[in-house]
């Protein structure tokens, strides 16, 4: 991954504002929609169409009649919806005043009609269609209604590293059709890193061999030329076209072991060039038109050299270039993919990708949504925005491939962004944002939770199988209080005592609150220090005496870095020494199956041992067994005690209940 070195310099946008008013709103919140828009929909329809207008009810159908005329590809779309001579008729219609990529559609009681100038729009109506249709005791309906729609940006993309991992043609085939569903069209497929190289190479089969890879990262497994193309066709019919990426000159530890030398030296260049021709000859820019040749994270002597010589020979063979920014500076014509808020000089805006903040495996399944959705896309840039791309890195090896899908939030991820790119209704919202969700009673807090009600839908609709790694959040209160020196010796009557009469008591809102987060965007006690501990309350109200299972952590690390305390000691909820209470009550920590466990580094970057060290279920609180917490009828109070440690802490906890149902929050129990 891109790791941000860094991390330090985001301290410049450290958040220092001290809210104490939770129902204070940020200085400025623009939308294109109301909440109210949103939660009345009778369609929760990801992305948000541009604009529509929903007819009075859905109406039961026979199925859909399409003409014999309609293309293979976009048949497929709708599978699994009864096609019948019986069905209403679907008409499709070419309208060259509809831009590239948009489309209108309209149902109505006797037809659907869509309109669009292109394929891809074509293919995206039918997508929303295909999300108009339910069954209900086996009757099919559909609703009614008019939508125009357009995405705000071309460029809406995942990023997955097999640089890294190697991941199944199944299991990237399933990915390319959830992107296809949510109208995310670019595909970046990071094939090379430093622990593999996974392209098939004629001129030196050396580079894919088992002893020339890390032997902990599958190793010997790569991508023929065959599947390469077969999969190339796949996203093409999904109206996805992929970006590869030959990562140069640095995160090349295989190309080494494998050539015996650099990919700046002379003779670095000679076979790069061998290896791009060959490539370029197997796969047309018909294909791909656009490589990305990675160039970030690396020193090296010759850099201007190395990568305009690179930058050219694509151009030769009618490739437009795509480069991570920052990296190796160049002046010429090609496309920065952001991962660092920095601007690269330059005498006229450049064409950029926005990939900053949004790596998934740099975020926990809650505060993490809330960023991607508030955080405008090319936010601060004067540079000509084509999108955003999604990120997903292993850093740290995983069991099995597919493993990266259970240990990250990926699925609530993609569909957030795919909201982002395409309908982007946010375009100005407080950075506050980056590490918290809106405050209760706020205008952000009551659109987030209308898009809450899209996620959920979603979840429940389409990802039983799937991990889905969200609950709602948005009408979760919590006082805070601290910081305390030591708690060693404070009774809980204390703490209550603090939350009454204490100025430093702060309101906070969401399922994962944090005290201070591990890259100094904020938290809500950003000058926090370790050996400081705060306390958090709220109060629940259950209709009945329960065991409400719920997802409870502290510390969570990010999946890019294994650098943090490690697994609790036996007895314990947090290796920092945090726990928390239920009507006064301590419940009894997990049994851990490692208690004790850390890394050997534990602040900063982590090393090559530990980076190796695959995740254990018990380490994340999202793939460990839930807690079932004891409520009885009527208000329960929650406190939680979250001590840091050091300053690389991810200082935080996490209360997530699995299901809200018949739940309520209050900071007051007297509500």
């Amino acid at each position: 991954m891109r790791f941000p070195t860094l991390f330090f310099f985001l301290c410049s946008l450290v958040l220092l504002c001290n809210h104490t008013d939770l129902r204070a709103q940020s200085p400025a919140f623009k939308t294109k929609f109301s909440a109210e828009e949103l939660k009345e929909a009778p369609v929760k329809l990801i992305p948000y169409p541009l604009q529509v207008k929903w007819g009075k009810k859905a109406v039961a159908i026979n199925g859909i009649k399409l003409s014999g005329s309609t293309p293979k590809a976009l048949q497929n779309v709708l599978s699994g919806i009864i096609i019948s001579t019986k069905g209403i008729p679907v008409q499709i219609q070419t309208n060259s005043e509809i831009p590239e990529q948009g489309y209108s559609l309209e149902v109505k009681r006797n037809g659907i009609t869509i309109e669009a100038s292109s394929e891809n729009g074509q293919y995206y109506a039918l997508q929303t269609l295909r999300q108009l249709f339910s069954q209900n005791d086996g009757k099919l309906s559909v609703q009614l209604c008019s939508i125009y729609d357009v995405p705000a940006y071309d460029v809406r993309g995942l990023l997955l590293d097999v640089g890294r991992n190697y991941q199944t043609m199944d299991f990237l085939k399933q990915q390319l059709d959830i992107m296809a569903q949510y109208k995310l069209n670019v595909f970046q497929w990071h094939l090379t890193d430093r622990p593999a190289w996974r392209i098939e190479s004629k001129a030196y089969p050396q580079l894919t061999a088992a002893q020339n890879h890390r032997p902990t990262r599958d190793p010997g497994l790569f991508y023929t030329y065959d599947e390469i193309r077969e999969l190339f066709a796949y996203a093409k019919e999904r109206q996805i076209q992929i970006i590869p990426e030959i990562d140069m000159p640095g995160h090349s530890d295989s190309f080494i072991t494998s050539m015996g030398f650099k990919m700046e030296s002379e003779q670095g260049m000679v076979a790069l060039k061998v290896i791009l021709k060959e490539f370029f000859t197997e796969i047309p820019k018909e294909m791909a038109p656009i490589i990305h040749i990675g160039s970030d994270e690396v020193k090296i002597d010759n850099p201007e050299e190395f990568l305009n010589t690179m930058i050219t020979y694509c151009n030769d063979y009618g490739r437009d270039v795509m480069v991570w920014n920052p990296g190796l500076n160049t002046d010429m014509d090609v496309i920065r993919q952001g991962w660092r808020p920095e601007k690269v000089s330059g005498d006229k805006p450049f064409r950029e990708i926005d990939s900053w903040n949004s790596y998934v495996n740099n975020g926990e399944p809650y505060v993490h949504i809330s960023k991607l959705f508030f955080k405008p896309i090319g936010a601060g840039s004067n540079n000509t925005i084509l999108g955003g791309i999604l990120c997903l890195w292993n850093d740290v090896n995983v069991k099995q491939g597919p493993d990266i899908i259970k240990i990250n939030p990926l699925y609530p991820s993609l569909l957030t962004y795919a909201w982002k790119t395409w309908t982007d209704d946010v375009s100005e919202a407080s950075r506050e944002y980056l590490t918290k969700i809106p405050p209760y009673g706020s205008e952000e807090n009551t659109y987030f939770d209308a898009f809450e009600d899209y996620l959920i839908a979603h979840k429940e609709r389409y990802f039983k199988d799937l991990p889905f790694q969200y609950t709602p959040q948005s009408h979760a209160q919590w006082k805070l209080v601290g910081p305390f020196k030591d708690s060693t010796d404070i009774s809980l009557a204390q703490v209550e005592q603090a939350f009454q009469s204490s100025d430093s008591v702060r309101l906070a809102t969401g399922n994962t609150i944090y005290i201070r987060d591990r890259f100094q965007l904020g938290g809500y006690y950003p000058a926090a220090k370790p050996g400081e501990v705060y306390f958090a309350k709220t109060n629940i109200y259950s209709e009945t005496n329960q065991q409400l299972q719920a997802w409870v952590g502290f510390e969570t690390p990010y999946r890019a870095n294994r650098a943090y305390n490690g697994i609790p000691k036996a007895g314990q909820w947090d290796a920092n020494g945090g726990t928390f209470w239920i009507n006064g009550q301590q419940l009894p920590a997990p049994k851990w199956i490692n208690p004790g466990w850390k890394p050997q580094v534990t602040q900063g970057w982590g090393n090559k041992h530990d980076q190796e060290i695959a995740w254990e279920d018990e380490e994340l609180y999202w793939t460990r067994e839930p807690v079932s917490i004891p409520l009885k009828k009527g208000w329960n109070t929650v406190i939680f005690k979250v001590p840091g440690k050091n300053t690389y802490q991810n200082w935080m906890f996490t209360f997530a209940p699995l299901s809200s149902e018949n739940l309520n929050y209050s900071t007051s129990n007297k509500n």
